[in-house]
């Protein structure tokens, strides 16, 4: 048996973010921030990717990013760019105004997930193993994040992600990228560079996309 506690995060002031912790009746030492592109919900039913990992004992923490979920703005309005820029197109182009871009706030989202989970429901003074799996609109954040802190987690799962943004600039059009672009990021470093970062040896890139959302065809 486990329990299924819902709460939030104030990622910052005045804005909160929401989880559901999926906790076993007996955790072991390790916990997985579990993120998801859609929503907190889109892996938790019975029988699903949570539930098994919850069964093996670890307690998972499905947290959504803002923009995600709860809090997404798009909901497909009819607006500019629906379809081509992402459901969020509104905040994302807002956010870019402000000098802000969501990769970067999303990344912020990550590290207080990450805080957040290595001391819940802690006891004693043994580090809690952590765990990363980020599916969608949530990898390229949590790759940024895993970057920025490889020592936090013992192992990063990126699910439906796209390989690099060399690819998003080869082409003539893309799908819903946006909320994955930081600004003249492509002449500092790309995503392979930030899989290095976090540790090659760690980093699982499973099931990725094309610019288009397509799968992406093996190399």
């Amino acid at each position: 048996m486990q329990d299924v506690l819902h709460g939030d995060l104030a990622a910052q002031a005045g804005f909160r973010v929401r989880h559901v912790a999926f906790v076993p009746a007996k955790p072991n030492d390790q916990a997985c921030l579990y993120l998801h592109g859609e929503s907190m919900k889109a892996d938790a039913a019975p029988g699903g990717p949570i539930e098994s990992l919850a069964k093996q004992g670890q307690i998972v923490l499905a947290a959504e990013l803002r923009g995600i979920g709860e809090t997404e703005t798009g909901h497909d309005k009819s607006d500019y760019g629906r379809g081509r820029f992402g459901r969020d197109v509104q905040g994302i182009f807002l956010a870019y105004l402000i000098g802000r871009w969501y990769v970067e706030m999303r990344t912020e989202d990550v590290a207080s997930w990450t805080r957040f989970l290595a001391g819940y429901r802690k006891s004693g003074d043994q580090p809690r193993e952590l765990h990363l799996v980020a599916v969608g609109e949530a990898a390229v954040p949590a790759l940024h994040a895993a970057a920025l802190a490889p020592e936090q987690f013992a192992s990063v799962r990126l699910r439906n992600m796209i390989r690099s943004w060399s690819e998003v600039v080869s082409v003539p059009e893309n799908l819903n990228q946006a909320a994955n672009v930081v600004h003249g990021g492509l002449q500092h470093y790309d995503l392979p560079d930030l899989v290095a970062l976090a540790g090659a040896d760690k980093v699982a890139i499973e099931d990725p996309v094309d610019v288009l959302d397509r799968p992406a065809p093996a190399k």
